[in-house]
């Protein structure tokens, strides 16, 4: 692969293209990253300054081994999906999950789609959509006649519930096969959570639950939660004290899956218990 440059790339998106690429070939590895290995390797910049700390830590590994997992069954489900990487900064998911059907879209602003081209370039199942997830436009640029899922991965605790609350009417007003999942933040990391540098509050919103997110939707139904927690322990042992820690298990990010109703599905009488 010929040198690729990082200039103009955000250090931060280095970083996590860099972090999946450690991890990748690390021994025990629990994600392996092919296409962000290759990229990294190819990329003329200078890695050394990140080595004295955790590009990635086990958070975002664990996180994105859970999310790789919901991905798959629900690609299992539907082989021919669309899905949308909202907000997808230069994410590789396509390729670690890919099955040679799906149709993926990668949406965020055009400065950060020009960026991860640059870096990851082109597939033909694979388009861009040059745009904030909040426009009204973006819908139109999607060709799906099945099942849409959504990704909002690493966006709502920097938006608020207003913002959240359009991003599903858009897609209840325009896609009537849909599914969502969604990473949240417990109120309460919001509240405390502060930047070291600045002293500025880092996150602007939370939720507390599936429960509570589904009544701030109208159509959709909260399916699973899953926490992130309960991802650490599988992977790491030492995690596992964690959930006798009074009132930890609340604190820990969780993903949360949503599904839009049909109204076949809305007909069907409730079963009795």
């Amino acid at each position: 692969m010929a040198k690729i440059s990082a200039e103009g790339i955000p250090e931060a998106m280095l970083q996590a293209l860099r972090g999946r690429a450690r991890e990748s070939k690390r021994e025990g590895h629990f994600l392996y990253d092919e296409k962000a290995v290759q990229v990294v390797e190819a990329l003329d910049y200078d890695f050394t300054e990140m080595d004295g700390y955790a590009v990635m830590g086990r958070g975002p590994v664990a996180k994105a081994v859970l999310l790789d997992g919901l991905v798959k069954e629900y690609i299992e489900k539907y082989p021919a999906a669309a899905i949308v990487d909202v907000a997808c900064g230069i994410d590789t998911r396509f390729y670690r999950v890919d099955n040679g059907q799906i149709q993926w879209y990668n949406m965020d602003l055009p400065e950060t789609i020009e960026a991860r081209n640059r870096l990851l370039g082109s597939h033909e199942r694979v388009r861009d959509i040059r745009s904030s997830v909040l426009d009204e436009g973006w819908p139109e640029e999607i060709e799906a006649s099945g099942p849409v899922l959504f990704l909002v991965e690493g966006f709502t605790m920097y938006s608020n519930k207003q913002d959240v609350q359009r991003i599903f009417k858009l897609i209840r007003t325009h896609f009537s096969r849909a599914d969502v999942l969604m990473e949240i933040m417990s109120p309460k990391v919001v509240k405390k959570a502060v930047d070291a540098s600045t002293g500025m509050k880092k996150y602007t919103w939370g939720v507390k639950n599936a429960k509570t997110l589904q009544s701030y939707t109208t159509g959709f139904r909260a399916v699973k939660e899953v926490s992130l927690l309960e991802e650490l322990k599988k992977m790491y042992s030492s995690y596992r004290f964690l959930q006798f820690v009074p009132g930890f298990r609340g604190m820990s990010n969780k993903i949360v899956a949503l599904h839009l109703e049909t109204a076949e599905e809305k007909a069907k009488p409730a079963v009795k218990a």
